[in-house]
Order: C-alpha cells, then structure tokens, then sequence
C-alpha cells in the first residue's frame, strides 16, 4: 500500500493541479476529472515511473515533461499548430510562418505542462512518500499504467483534434521527432556527472523565494490582461519570448547549482513543489474559466482548489518531518546499541 497509494495519488493530483487549480476548469466540472485522469495522471506516472527505473532524476523527469506536453499540444489537442484553437487566435503573437507555430504561445504552454502538469504533481506526491526515489509499480502496473494514458487519454484527444485540425505528415513527422528526441536526451542527462559543490546550498526558504517570484513572472501575461493591458499591444513577441527562454536558463542554473550543493534534500524540493503549487493557486484567480459558470461559483471553485493546495502543503510537511524525526531516532538507536 506505500507504493500503491502514492501511485493512485499522483493519477488525481496531476489532473487537479493542470486544470482545476490552475482556474482552466470550474468546480462545475469537476465529474470531468474522469477522464482528464488518463490523460494527465497517466502521462504524470508514466513519467515518473520510467525516470525511477531507469535513475533518470529530476533533470529526467523534467525533460520528459517537455517531451509530454510537445505530444500533447502538437499531436493531441493541436494548439501548436492550430491557429484559432478554440477561438483563441494563441498563434498570431510571435507567428513563424516556416514552422507554422506561435513563437510565444510554444514557449509558454510547454513550460505550463512541464513544470506544473508533470513535475510539481510528482514533487508534492514523492515529498509526502517514503519511498520518494523508488519505482511504485511493478511491470505490470506501468503497463497498465501507459495503457491508461495512450487508450484512454491520447486516443480520445488525438481523435478529437483530428477532427477540429487535421494535421500534415510533415507536422506528425516533425513533432514526433522533437518528443523523441527530447526522450533520448532525458536517457543521456543520467549519465551525466554531476559533483558535488563544497558550497552550502541556499535556503529552504530562498529557494521557496525565489521559485514564487519566478512563477509571478511567469504569469506576468495574466496579470497585465486582469488590469486590461494586452501583453502583445504593449511588448514586441521576440522580447518576450527571449524573456521567457532567459527565466527558463536562470532557474534551471540555479536549480542545478542548488542541488549539487552540500545539505540539498527533501525541504529543498518540498520548497519547488510548494512555489509551483502555490503560484497556480493564486493564478486560478485570474484564469477566466475555459468552460461556462457563474461567477460566483469559478470564485468558490477557485477558494476551495486553494485551501486544498494549503493544506497538501501542511500534510507533506508533517509528513516530512516525521520521516526525518524516524531517520534521526534511528540514528540515535544505531549510536545507542553500537
């Protein structure tokens, strides 16, 4: 059951972080969740899975975050491609003609499925389990697991925007290689060495920090169009999209760093989970909702979708400290009989 219930965890969580805390779905439409479930949970752990077992860490799991939200915004719902996807017009800031792709949407959606889709579900679900590092499932639940995503997930999606947008081969083609490739590198980052800094690493609460702060500018977009400024009539797409590529290469030298340092561990990433789950809970606020509701229900949506990231923060926390009170009492016990 430790390894079961993390597992199923994880299968909710990632659906109710990517579109229910972000805002994008009102509580209305919470019976939705079922079959978001496949999509994003199954994908979430999928994902997690693969990187346990094959000791890809955490830069792994990011870049097949990446390698997930290009399948899914490229071959499933489309959006990269489809120039008025859901009414939307999301390609017409920073247009490439020669790909066919908005420059700024591109860089922006695939940051949102990386880190908050795939990456702060598993964070949160591994900081409040005690086997954090260890595959969950054996052979035959990853099986299943990936069954779930591509058959029940993928293949409805992927048949749905074939019909709103059907997509060259070139397209196929050329998508499937960016995730693939993606794929191969997430495999080689393991190999990578990585040796340990004789710096002390920041702060708990500096990265906690620091991480909020880069979610604010993240989020900048929203915010300017709550007080009625359109990000496009006012910054050129080319600066912002170098803004956005600029934010991306700082946290993740930092991040780097930070984790190389001595004293990195569990708080530290606790401190990266909270940040992430955090920043969508106040974003949820600004997000119109994506499906109709009144008002006051998307707010009392939004209230309940923010108390209950506060209080899977206090849960993982608790859970936290009575796993390093157990390792320090284990110690002592070690000490004491030795």
């Amino acid at each position: 059951m430790r390894r079961i219930l993390p597992a199923l965890g994880l299968l909710v969580l990632a659906p109710l972080v990517g579109e229910y805390l972000l805002g994008n779905v009102p509580i209305n439409d919470l019976p939705m969740i079922i079959g978001l479930i496949p999509l994003y949970g199954g994908g979430a752990l999928l994902i997690r899975e693969t990187a346990r077992r094959w000791r890809l860490g955490w830069p792994g799991i990011v870049v097949l975050g990446l390698a997930y939200a290009v399948i899914e915004e490229g071959l499933l719902t489309r959006s990269l491609f489809d120039p008025d996807y859901a009414g939307l017009r999301l390609l017409d800031y920073g247009f490439i003609p020669a790909l066919g792709i908005g420059a700024y949407w591109t860089v922006f959606v695939l940051a949102i499925h990386g880190v908050w889709s795939i990456a702060v579900p598993i964070a949160m679900v591994e900081a409040g389990s005690r086997q954090p590092e260890t595959p969950w499932l054996g052979k035959v639940g990853v099986t299943v697991s990936a069954v779930l995503f591509v058959l029940g997930g993928a293949a409805p999606v992927a048949l749905a925007g074939s019909a709103n947008y059907p997509l060259s081969a070139a397209r196929i083609i050329g998508t499937l290689g960016v995730a693939v490739a993606l794929i191969i590198a997430a495999f080689l980052s393991a190999r990578l060495r990585r040796p340990r800094l004789p710096a002390t690493s920041a702060h708990p609460w500096t990265v906690f920090t620091i991480a909020m702060a880069a979610g604010l500018a993240y989020w900048i977009p929203s915010v300017l169009a709550t007080a009625g400024i359109e990000l496009e009539s006012v910054v050129p797409a080319w600066i912002t999209v170098c803004g956005y590529l600029a934010l991306y290469a700082t946290m993740t030298l930092l991040i780097l760093r930070w984790s190389r340092c001595e004293g990195w561990g569990p708080w530290h990433r606790f401190a990266l989970g909270a940040a992430g789950l955090l920043t969508y809970a106040w974003h949820g606020f600004l997000q119109p909702p994506s499906f109709p509701a009144p008002a006051y229900v998307d707010r009392m949506g939004n209230a309940v979708f923010a108390l209950a990231a506060l209080a899977l923060l206090a849960f993982t926390a608790k859970r936290i400290c009575r796993a390093r009170s157990e390792v320090g009492t284990g110690h002592l016990l070690y000490g004491m009989r030795t």
